[in-house]
């Protein structure tokens, strides 16, 4: 079932989405939430049950946040997660007769995470939008970028139009390595060094098959 379209009456009067605001915590290990991504959720313990409903009722805005190494094991309590997470959208869910739900969540965009937020229901979290570095990335760096997406074994057709800083995510995305690795990618703020670090990565791991 798809939802409705988000409420602006959500937004600042001054209908920015910028600024420090309070959004539903979903902390997951290993996983990292992309701009553009779509990810499949499923929703089984009755705090998280909670948290489905109430993004059906408002915006359906969610903080995805990566859980990495020995915070692994506080999932039972609000693990830490890493400073910078993915924003996403609920886009598509289904209710089981059970009460579990089947989400699809597509990410937005990267966000700084200031607090994890314990109450009495689920997880929140007090974000700010990340603020990237907005450079220009040259012609050869857009054909090293393309290059390196079509060297891997991944049947991926690039549509017209597709920018520098999304070929970036999706080589982050697909090339092997480390979740660590591949977190520190795409926690850094440069667009430009983010491009150029993949590429390298990318011919590293060219060589084994795996960057770690």
């Amino acid at each position: 079932m798809s939802i409705p379209s988000h409420d602006d009456s959500l937004l600042p009067e001054d209908g920015s989405s910028a600024g420090t605001r309070i959004l539903p915590l979903f902390p997951l290990p290993d996983l990292i939430l992309f701009p553009g991504q779509m990810v499949p959720l499923h929703i089984f313990e009755p705090r998280y049950r909670q948290m489905a409903e109430d993004l059906l009722d408002n915006s359906g805005e969610i903080v995805l946040g990566t859980v990495l190494g020995q915070d692994r094991d506080q999932l039972t309590d609000v693990a830490p997660v890493q400073p910078v997470a993915g924003l996403g959208r609920l886009q598509r869910y289904q209710t089981l007769e059970d009460g579990r739900f089947l989400l699809m969540v597509l990410g937005e965009k990267r966000v700084r995470v200031r607090q994890a937020i314990e109450n009495e229901q689920y997880p929140m979290a007090e974000i700010d939008d990340l603020i990237e570095e907005d450079v220009f990335i040259n012609e050869q760096q857009t054909l090293g970028l393309q290059s390196a997406i079509q060297s891997l074994e991944h049947d991926i057709e690039l549509p017209e139009g597709t920018s520098p800083v999304q070929m970036a995510d999706l080589l982050i995305m697909i090339t092997p390595m480390t979740v660590e690795n591949r977190y520190a990618l795409f926690a850094n703020p440069s667009i430009e060094d983010r491009a150029l670090k993949i590429i390298d990565l990318q011919e590293i791991s060219g060589d084994d098959g795996f960057y770690d």
